[in-house]
C-alpha cells in the first residue's frame, strides 16, 4: 500500500514549469498591459462597477492569451466567440425569467455544450455565463446592452494580442507553417518520408482519448522537435569542421566567369564561393549560375565578373554546427553545398552532400560495429 499512496502523494507535486523566466514575464507584461487597457476603456465608455464585474473573466481569457497562446481555447474563434455566445445564452435565460443559482448552473450547462458544438471551447467563457446569469437585477436590467462591454473585451484583448506578439517576437495566432518544397513536387521532405505523418498524429490523438491543450500543428512541430534532439543524441558529437572539405576552390568579385567555369570543370565541382581578399564569404556562384550565363552568342558573357552573377547572401553554418542541422540543411532545403565560416564570415571550408553521405556511413559502421 505503500507505494501506490506514495505515488499518488507525488502526482500532487507541481510540475516542472517548461518555459523561461523570461517567457513568463513576456506573459505577465501582456497581461497587465491588457487588463489595464480593459478596466480604463470599460470604465470610461461603460460604469466601473460593470466593468469590475467582467474583469474576473477577461482576466482568465487574458492569462490563456499570453501565456499559454498554444492551446485550443487561446485562439481567436474561442476568445470571441465563446465569450459572445455565453452572454447570449446567460441574457436570455434573464429574459426568460431564470435568475440567481439555477440560471447560473444551467447556463453553464448550457454555454459549454454550445462551445463545444461550435468548436469555440473557452473555460472563462462558462465564469461570464455565472457572472452574467448570477448577477441580479443590474444584469438583468441591462439586458443585451451586457452584448457591447463583452464585445469590447474581446476585441481588446486579440488587438493586444496582436501587437504585443509582434513586439516582443511571438506571432499569435500561430499561423500553419507551409510545408516547402524545394523541389515543387508532392513527394514529402526527404527527412519526413521515414517519420511520422499527419495521419499519424491524428491515430495518435484519437487513441490517447482525452483532450490535449495544445493545437495539433504545435503538438506536430514539438514531436519533430524531439526526434531532432534524439537523433542529435544518439549521433554524437560530430561537427561541421570534421567532415568538410579544406582544400578549396575560391573565386574573388573580379574572376571571369569564364575562368570560374573552368574551375569547376577541371576539379568536377557544382559550386565556388567568392571571396573577398582577407578570406571573407561575400556570395556563391554555381554550374547552373555559370551555364545560364553563357548563353550561346559569339560576344555573350565576354568580360563578366564573378560579381555579376554571384548568389548573396549565402546560407552557411558554423565550423560547430552539429550534424543534424547540416541533414536538414543539405536534404530538405535542397541545398547541394554549404560553405562553412567562423565568427567573422572568414571561409574555413565546404561541406558537400558527398561529404555527409560519407560521414552518415562511416557513423553507421560504427554503430553496426559496437
Amino acid at each position: 500500500m505503500q507505494t501506490p499512496l506514495l505515488d499518488w502523494c507525488r502526482s500532487l507535486a507541481p510540475a516542472p514549469l517548461q518555459a523561461s523566466p523570461q517567457e513568463w514575464l513576456r506573459a505577465a507584461g501582456g497581461v497587465a498591459l491588457v487588463l489595464l487597457l480593459t478596466l480604463a476603456t470599460g470604465a470610461w465608455l461603460f460604469d466601473a462597477p460593470l466593468t469590475l464585474r467582467l474583469a474576473g473573466p477577461a482576466a482568465a481569457s487574458a492569462v490563456l492569451l499570453f501565456a499559454a497562446s498554444s492551446s485550443p481555447f487561446a485562439q481567436p474563434w474561442p476568445i470571441l466567440g465563446g465569450n459572445l455566445i455565453a452572454a447570449l445564452i446567460s441574457i436570455g435565460l434573464g429574459q426568460a425569467g431564470l435568475h440567481g443559482l439555477p440560471a447560473a448552473l444551467l447556463a453553464v450547462c448550457l454555454v459549454f455544450a454550445v462551445l463545444l458544438l461550435l468548436r469555440c471551447p473557452h473555460p472563462p467563457a462558462c465564469a461570464l455565463a455565472v457572472v452574467i446569469a448570477g448577477g441580479g437585477p443590474r444584469m438583468a436590467e441591462l439586458g443585451y446592452a451586457l452584448l457591447y462591454p463583452v464585445l469590447l473585451n474581446g476585441l481588446l484583448l486579440l488587438l493586444v494580442a496582436l501587437l504585443y506578439g509582434q513586439l516582443t517576437g511571438h506571432a499569435y495566432p500561430r499561423s500553419r507553417q507551409p510545408r516547402d518544397n524545394p523541389h515543387h513536387t508532392r513527394d514529402p521532405l526527404p527527412s519526413e518520408r521515414l517519420s511520422f505523418t499527419d495521419e499519424d498524429v491524428d491515430q495518435a490523438l484519437r487513441e490517447f482519448g482525452e483532450y490535449v491543450d495544445v493545437t495539433r500543428d504545435d503538438l506536430q512541430r514539438l514531436i519533430k522537435q524531439t526526434e531532432k534532439h534524439a537523433l542529435r543524441r544518439s549521433m554524437g558529437d560530430v561537427r561541421a569542421a570534421q567532415i568538410m572539405s579544406r582544400d578549396l576552390c575560391r573565386g574573388t568579385p573580379d574572376t571571369p566567369i569564364e575562368h570560374a567555369l573552368a574551375t569547376l570543370r577541371q576539379h568536377r565541382l557544382r559550386a565556388l564561393p567568392v571571396v573577398d581578399d582577407g578570406g571573407r564569404l561575400l556570395g556563391i556562384v554555381t554550374l547552373v549560375d555559370l551555364l545560364r550565363y553563357l548563353r550561346p552568342g559569339p560576344a555573350d558573357g565576354q568580360g563578366a565578373r564573378l560579381r555579376d552573377i554571384m548568389s548573396t547572401p549565402v546560407q552557411a553554418v558554423r565550423a560547430e554546427a552539429h550534424m543534424v542541422e547540416l541533414v536538414y540543411l543539405l536534404s530538405d532545403r535542397g541545398l547541394h553545398c554549404l560553405p562553412v565560416v567562423d565568427g567573422e564570415q572568414r571561409l574555413l571550408g565546404m561541406l558537400t552532400q558527398t561529404d555527409l553521405i560519407a560521414a552518415l556511413y562511416n557513423h553507421w559502421l560504427k554503430q553496426l560495429a559496437d
